[in-house]
């Protein structure tokens, strides 16, 4: 089915194709439009080994050859795309701007007024970024585009909600910094919700609510893969 459709109703599926998660806002997708002509996007991949980024690449296809890969894992249901013609600013008073798909454009403005009207500051935000961030290390490198490079994840904060590695291999989301005991920091500033707690994410704080609340979308505290990605939140909290 073409995500352009008239009958595309359910945008916030989550990416295993289920139903809208509970909490979530059930509504009509944004107008229908016809596809873009052209995708463009800026992409590269992350060495484990440099620890940084590499191959850089400017791509432009025809709209019309998108290939799986283009796609997000729930294309049929939200149109999401590598391309920057799919993406759309959000821009709320108090937060910088960002670009998300445009499917979930109007639910994260929504999700981030709500969190800053219950006194949270945003000071930085990251969604739309297109690069190989994840999957299986191959030569040194990562193979998979995340949520990120389809504008379906947010990183709210990053100076006050670190990626921690190395923890134990569960879902439970960290209450303190006590829980991240065992795991080590490998990106973003230290998380302590006590000390800045207009700042940090938490499982049960103004973020993940309004986030629930709009999109359904989940932390990236609650991985049971042994990292915390304390300041992501995406469809599946990956």
């Amino acid at each position: 089915m073409s995500p352009w459709a008239p009958a595309l109703l359910c945008v916030s599926l989550l990416a295993a194709g289920g139903p809208v998660p509970s909490g979530a806002e059930a509504e009509p997708p944004p107008p229908a439009r016809e596809p873009p002509a052209t995708c463009t996007y800026d992409t590269w991949t992350w060495s484990v080994t440099l620890r940084r980024s590499v191959d850089p690449r400017h791509v432009q296809k025809p709209y019309a050859d998108l290939g799986a890969e283009d796609k997000a894992p729930d294309w049929a249901a939200t149109g999401c795309t590598l391309c920057r013609e799919d993406q759309q600013e959000v821009v709320v008073a108090g937060a910088p701007r960002v670009r998300v798909c445009r499917t979930y454009a109007e639910k994260v403005r929504r999700a981030l007024e709500q969190a800053i009207a219950a006194g949270f500051h945003v000071e930085t935000l990251v969604g739309y970024r297109v690069g190989r961030s994840g999957g299986p290390v191959v030569d040194g490198r990562r193979t998979r585009y995340g949520w990120h490079a389809y504008g379906e994840a947010l990183d709210v904060n990053s100076e006050a909600n670190g990626l921690y590695s190395g923890c134990a291999r569960d879902a439970t989301p960290p209450a303190d910094p006590r829980a991240l005991a065992g795991c080590r920091r490998t990106l973003g500033g230290e998380w302590d919700p006590a000390r800045r707690p207009t700042r940090s994410v938490t499982a049960e704080g103004v973020v993940m609510k309004a986030f629930r609340d709009h999109l359904g979308w989940r932390w990236g505290g609650e991985r049971a893969d042994g990292l915390k990605d304390l300041m992501h939140v995406s469809p599946d909290g990956y």
